[in-house]
């Protein structure tokens, strides 16, 4: 399978977007509107190229359920696995060093299971992994995808599209209350979708190469951004800014596509691209081992040590995320796929998922 050099690069792109809202979120709170956007665009971004790689990687015809799943649960599983016990044995012996985070064996074990559950004082359907409720979205992605196998390429986009689309219109008219039902009814799973139809035209012969695709695509992004702002939490306005985030994510993913032939080779770049996932599960820890040793032997006293520990946590956990790619993630890769060398070209993944 042909490595997409765009693609590793918009997922180091998402993935630095995810590390920089956290980063400067633990410094001076999550409300700063450009925080927030940073982070949600970073997510979505990270959907649509999940949906995108899913139709890439399992071709145009029918595929094995079975075969797609288990390479999804050793992609995803064993690094998810690690970070979760890791959040969860903190939860257990320094419960202080969290703020809503609780450990429970049932919030633990539904957690690792990827089983969307309210979390125990702290509502909501996150796991005790917080960032891990963007791998139920993938996990549930997935699935539905997996039950679709026995289609077409074709048959299957319009039918995830069908399946979805009706599951966020349920939840628009049913509103529940209940967050698991919330989480299920939601809108996010819509991005994938979108990064689905674009993997269905991109085997279906590409995308043309022309200036004023690329200066329209460009505009389409700025506009999505602009529209993510719009959102203070109602109803209508939440959704339309979450049409702007995927005007946004699509316009890129397609830039990157019809730029593919152009773009150069970015070391750094790709590799920071194949340490997504690694560097989206664990820059949390990163950023609050930084904060926990700033604070201890810096100080917060002058106003620039608030950047200076951002910008420090995020050179860091990039450089973590790497270190954890090659010598945690890589090797239980090769161990569970047979001892096979294992390319990031042959089974590129998504973030949060895809991360």
């Amino acid at each position: 399978m042909k490595k997409l050099y765009s693609v590793q690069y918009l997922r180091a792109c998402a993935a630095l977007l995810v590390l920089f809202a956290h980063a400067f979120s633990h410094q001076i709170g999550a409300d700063d509107p450009v925080i927030i956007a940073a982070g949600r665009l970073g997510v979505i971004l990270f959907f649509v190229i999940s949906g995108f790689i899913m139709v890439y990687i399992s071709g145009s015809g029918p595929f094995s359920a079975p075969v797609f799943l288990k390479r999804r649960a050793i992609r995803i599983v064993p690094l998810y696995w690690i970070f979760t016990s890791l959040a969860a044995l903190l939860a257990a012996l320094a419960p202080d060093l969290f703020q809503t985070t609780v450990f429970t064996w049932s919030h633990y074990l539904q957690s690792l299971a990827f089983i969307v559950h309210e979390a125990p004082e702290r509502g909501g359907a996150s796991p005790i992994l917080s960032l891990g409720w963007t791998l139920n979205y993938e996990v549930y992605f997935y699935i539905v995808f997996a039950a679709l196998a026995f289609l077409g390429l074709s048959a299957r986009v319009y039918a995830l599209t069908v399946f979805f689309v009706a599951m966020w219109l349920a939840g628009l008219l049913l509103a529940p209350s209940s967050p698991v039902l919330e989480f299920y009814l939601g809108v996010s799973p819509l991005a994938f979708v979108i990064g689905a139809w674009i993997g269905r035209r991109y085997l279906d012969g590409g995308f043309a190469s022309e200036a004023g695709h690329v200066r329209l695509l460009a505009l389409v992004a700025i506009a999505g951004v602009a529209l993510v702002f719009v959102d203070d939490g109602t109803p209508l306005l939440k959704q339309i800014g979450f049409a702007g985030q995927v005007l946004w994510a699509a316009s890129l993913l397609l830039l990157g596509l019809i730029l593919e032939p152009k773009i150069r080779h970015l070391k750094l770049l790709e590799q920071l691209g194949d340490a997504s996932y690694a560097l989206y599960l664990s820059h949390i820890f990163v950023i609050g081992a930084v904060a926990y040793l700033a604070k201890r032997f810096v100080g917060y006293e002058h106003p620039a040590t608030v950047f200076l520990v951002s910008l420090v946590s995020i050179v860091t956990a990039c450089i973590a995320s790497l270190v954890i790619h090659e010598l945690v993630e890589k090797p239980v890769l090769r161990i569970l796929n047979g001892r096979r060398k294992v390319k990031g070209a042959a089974h590129p993944h998504a973030a949060t998922g895809n991360r």
